[in-house]
């Protein structure tokens, strides 16, 4: 399809980047368009809240589905028309979602979406890390990730003009129709990581089984739980901290608030770790801020007697829940073999993808159950210390390769 690109390095890698971060952004509008649309949806159809639930698990599983099957891919045939192919996917089932009209069709269009959204974040990942020098590779890969926030900024931009007047399919169409147009773009201007033909042929030799061979196996199983934790807090604070807010007696609009400031301290939090991270060891860097994120946490459940220490607070939060988690993917792309690298980011991200399920599921259950609200943070909190535990322990091979 292309020649690989000669060195890491220069004009290439920048195209890299800005291409992933393209691709990453419209990852992150097509998850995030069926929260802001259920309730246009539910008006629509007549659906209950209980009935909306499915609609967003199935997104998750087609995401879990993608990260372990299809990602991998980009290890055997190349991380360029891997993405592609789940720009391609979707983007024709987020398009085709503006057809749906019943309920049972469309829970089958955002599985097939997640599908194409799950291989898609693993590979632009790899390819970033590909291209980027060991000194460059956090702080390049954060400013990928960070698309993911981007692509939720835009789509809620696009919700306030679009759905009064269009409808709720409308952002199924924009969400259909960017990613199409995205990948003759991809193929023409995103060139292949250097040594990729070479790492192909070695990862036709191998597996899933290698994640675990010597001493992969050890930072494979940190890197896992790390994922899990941390994935399952994040989706417990983007699903519970604006409840919780009118719980502790804040308004809804303060709890809008709480959400912005969540998310903008999840914008702010990669980057700063990255650049830490281009001057310390990474694992240092992602184990401290997994501490700090446990105490944030706690500081969320206490901080009921004023709004404005609550919002600081749910604002720290997600600038080490956020950003540890952008961090676990540099960790993540250091830990594997080029051969190896898709292959590796996806199944942890996959084991990740588990663990934001059971988030706002365990937030839900803690609220039927009337455990007192500080115990809910201050649970997770004391959760999140084993995901520093897992980071510390990484190999040096791993702290070195950042």
């Amino acid at each position: 399809m292309r020649q690989a690109a000669s060195a890491v390095g220069g004009h290439a890698t920048v195209r890299v980047v800005a291409l992933c971060l393209l691709v990453i952004v419209l990852d992150g509008f097509d998850m995030l368009v069926i929260a802001l649309t259920a309730p246009a949806i539910a008006e629509d159809w007549a659906l209950t809240a209980q009935r909306l639930g499915p609609l967003f698990v199935a997104g998750i599983v087609g995401m879990i589905g993608g990260s372990v099957l299809i990602a991998p891919l980009g290890d055997r045939l190349g991380r360029v028309r891997v993405l592609m192919l789940c720009c391609g996917i979707f983007g024709a089932f987020c398009g085709l979602t503006a057809l749906a009209d019943e309920y049972w069709g469309l829970m089958v269009l955002r599985l097939l979406t997640g599908f194409g959204l799950g291989g898609a974040v693993p590979n632009a990942t790899a390819l970033i890390a590909d291209h980027a020098s060991p000194r460059q590779r956090p702080l390049l890969v954060s400013i990928g990730l960070v698309g993911f926030a981007l692509g939720g900024m835009l789509c809620a931009a696009l919700t306030v003009p679009l759905l009064p007047r269009f409808g709720w399919r409308s952002l199924y169409v924009v969400g259909g129709v960017l990613p199409l147009l995205l990948v003759p773009v991809l193929g023409r201007f995103l060139p292949e990581a250097p040594m990729t033909a070479f790492a192909s042929a070695q990862a036709r030799q191998r597996g899933v089984r290698q994640l675990f061979a010597g001493a992969l196996g050890h930072d494979s199983r940190r890197l896992w739980l790390g994922f899990f934790i941390n994935m399952m807090v994040m989706f417990f604070l983007a699903n519970w901290v604006p409840y919780l807010a009118r719980q502790a007696g804040f308004s809804a609009h303060q709890g809008s608030l709480a959400a912005l400031a969540l998310n903008l301290g999840g914008v702010v939090g990669p980057l700063v770790l990255a650049v830490l991270c281009r001057r310390l060891y990474a694992r240092r860097v992602v184990g401290g801020a997994f501490v700090l994120a446990a105490l944030c946490l706690t500081a969320v459940g206490y901080a009921t007697g004023g709004f404005v220490t609550y919002m600081i607070a749910a604002a720290l939060a997600g600038f080490f829940v956020f950003g540890a988690q952008i961090a676990l993917h540099a960790l993540a792309a250091a830990a594997y073999p080029t051969a190896l690298r898709a292959t590796g980011i996806g199944w942890a991200l996959g084991c990740g993808r588990v663990g934001s399920v059971f988030g706002p599921l365990l937030g839900g259950e803690l609220l039927r159950s009337g455990v007192p609200l500080q115990h809910y943070f201050s649970g997770f909190g004391g959760v999140v210390l084993l995901a520093a535990v897992a980071t510390f322990t990484l190999s040096v091979r791993v702290a070195r390769a950042t």
